[in-house]
């Protein structure tokens, strides 16, 4: 390293500010609330001039002595959805969603030959679920079996791999649901495929299915938060009692006090991603409680009008250190299912968009795209006819 390029990074080191930590690779937002990434800092040549004129980057973390930076994205415009037509229906927001509810719950049960082949006899058909009538759960907990089979992985292409950063939810036989800003990585561009049918990422039985088209709200414009929401249609999936759609929750008004979390996110700052599925028991918050916790956002790119109650909701743990972190992006929010039409489902209620503490933090909740909100947009797509 030069002696004048060694002063200026030690002088850098000393002067950076602390942040919550974060690793390189990760998605972050710089102190203009641009889009950026965690990088270190000498791979960083648009922060090195930046210091140079007395102006410090926002601090990810650190790589043993090397400071790991917010590294600003270079300008990209998202990709274009794929033009649709308008879709003119004369039905509800919310009526396909529950009809599909309905019909999706068939596939809770898995249907078997007899164990003594009988000519003439039909398959046996056994209830499979998963879900427990119990939702009491502690932080990180392990899922069971065919607890969240609606649960994806959604992947990025990485050299010759598969990178797998955020999560999604399936909703019917060829679409997921998650987040806007899980459609596109930073680093490594379009999602490609998703990983459906397990809890753990190393599953044999896991099904890789091929991602074929990416659709944004229309409203999303990053780097602001709002209508962090999207589509991801995919392809060559068995849809089964490992891998099947959750219902849609189509009501503003939660009857509920608490919500459950679940992902392969990081257990925490300082901890890995997570191997196995996970589950938590969150608590949802109130928009004035919400609002405070992210007071010092209000007014910039990324929160211009705070958190908006008609289109986000909060939920973490007043009690408890308890979370979603990286990795759980896109992963659902959801309640039981409280409708006898469609036993042993979940209704997805939210979208993990953003969060401060990481589970740091009592009272600090993450922020959850509302998906009632975007029923209509959803339903107009993903069951037109």
């Amino acid at each position: 390293m030069p002696k004048n390029m060694k002063a200026f990074y030690f002088s850098f080191v000393a002067l950076i500010g602390v942040v919550n930590s974060q690793y390189k690779g990760d998605p972050c937002t710089d102190g203009e609330g641009s889009p950026g990434t965690c990088k270190k800092i000498l791979e960083c040549p648009a922060a090195i001039q930046a210091i140079q004129t007395g102006v410090l980057p926002q601090r990810c973390s650190f790589d043993g002595s090397v400071p790991i930076i917010c590294c600003k994205n270079p300008k990209t415009s998202l990709p274009d959805p794929t033009p649709r037509p308008p879709v003119l229906t004369s039905r509800k927001a919310g009526e396909m969603s529950r009809k599909k509810c309905k019909e999706y719950a068939k596939y809770v049960y898995e249907k078997t030959d007899a164990v003594v082949p009988i000519i003439g006899a039909q398959p046996m058909t056994t209830y499979e679920c998963g879900i427990t009538a119990v939702p009491l759960i502690v932080g990180g907990e392990k899922a069971g079996f065919k607890e969240f089979p609606h649960m994806a992985l959604i992947g990025y292409p990485d050299g010759n791999e598969i990178s797998y950063r955020c999560g999604g939810s399936i909703i019917s036989e060829h679409y997921i649901l998650t987040a806007a800003h899980c459609i596109e990585d930073a680093e490594l561009g379009a999602a490609s495929a998703a990983a459906i049918g397990m809890l753990n990422i190393n599953d044999r039985s896991r099904q890789v299915v091929k991602i074929v088209e990416t659709i944004y709200h229309p409203g999303y414009e990053p780097p602001s938060h709002y209508n962090d929401i999207g589509l991801l249609k995919f392809e060559g999936a068995k849809i089964n009692s490992y891998a099947r759609p959750a219902c849609l929750y189509s009501y503003f008004r939660i009857n509920h006090q608490n919500a459950l979390a679940s992902g392969w996110g990081r257990l925490g700052y300082t901890e890995d991603t997570s191997k196995d599925l996970l589950k938590v028991k969150l608590e949802l918050f109130g928009v004035t409680k919400c609002n405070f916790t992210y007071r010092h956002d209000y007014g910039s790119k990324r929160l211009i009008r705070g958190i908006l109650d008609d289109t986000q909701l909060c939920a973490g743990s007043t009690k408890e250190l308890k979370d979603t972190c990286q990795g759980d992006s896109g992963g659902p929010l959801q309640i039981f299912h409280d409708g006898t039409d469609a036993k042993c489902m979940y209704d997805l209620v939210g979208i993990t968009s953003f969060g401060k503490a990481c589970g740091l933090v009592k009272n600090s909740p993450g922020v959850y795209t509302r998906i009632s909100a975007y029923i209509k947009w959803i339903e107009d797509i993903v069951w037109p006819n």
